[in-house]
């Protein structure tokens, strides 16, 4: 009876052992299958919306300017002496004929069709001159009207120096025996002298003829100095 218990007794006791054994076994295997199997994975983050592209503002084109004001512009020396900012000259004049002398004073307007530019010269190299003088000869008076037409060379021209050629028309407004008309005309060349006045001084040569009515006339040559003056 006694070695019956004892050998059942130590049949239990190895079933538990084995029982236990496979127990701990099993959740080794469990635990390293799950470390195996399954795992930690980080959550993977949502990416970010790609930046929406910022369009600049259009902005208005700016308004014109305006008008240049060209008399505003002018410095005041060159809106000239009483500021009309009017190109005029005076001119002395000796006619070798009756010993003729004389003065005129004009008026001077640039050429509004370019010719100048149009023949191989400066735009501005042809003006007008219209203009009053008074001469006194021998043999006659006359308060002229003058009206002339001045083409300005290329520089250094003529013999080095800024020459001109001129032509131009001589009514005779009032003369010797109270008459008025008679119709003469010049034709003269020259050249821009610097004098040390504020523009060059024109100094030319010609040929004119004066009338006075039908019956007085005389022509020679002449030498005229004109000076430009802005008034």
């Amino acid at each position: 009876m006694k070695k019956f218990l004892s050998c059942a007794l130590m049949i239990f006791v190895l079933m538990s052992l084995a029982a236990f054994s496979a127990s701990a076994q099993t959740k080794i295997i469990k635990k390293t299958v799950k470390k195996i199997v399954t795992p930690n994975i980080a959550p993977v983050e949502a990416p970010e919306p790609a930046a929406s592209k910022e369009v600049a503002p259009v902005e208005p084109p700016p308004p014109p300017p305006p008008p240049p004001d060209y008399d505003a512009q002018l410095p005041e020396t060159d809106k000239g002496l009483l500021g009309w900012g009017l190109n005029t000259d005076v001119a002395a004049k000796l006619l070798y004929g009756s010993i003729l002398l004389g003065a005129r004073g004009d008026i001077v307007f640039s050429d509004p069709l370019k010719i100048g530019e149009k023949i191989g010269l400066a735009e501005d190299a042809v003006e007008y001159k219209t203009g009053l003088g008074l001469v006194i000869a021998d043999t006659f008076k006359s308060i002229p009207l003058y009206a002339d037409a001045v083409v300005y060379l290329k520089e250094g021209s003529m013999f080095g120096m800024d020459g001109f050629i001129g032509t131009g028309l001589i009514f005779n407004l009032y003369g010797t025996g109270k008459v008025s008309g008679g119709l003469g005309g010049q034709i003269y060349t020259g050249i821009l002298a610097d004098l040390g006045l504020d523009s060059r001084t024109a100094i030319s040569l010609g040929y004119a003829t004066y009338k006075v009515g039908n019956d007085i006339s005389d022509s020679g040559i002449f030498i005229n100095i004109a000076q430009p003056i802005k008034l």
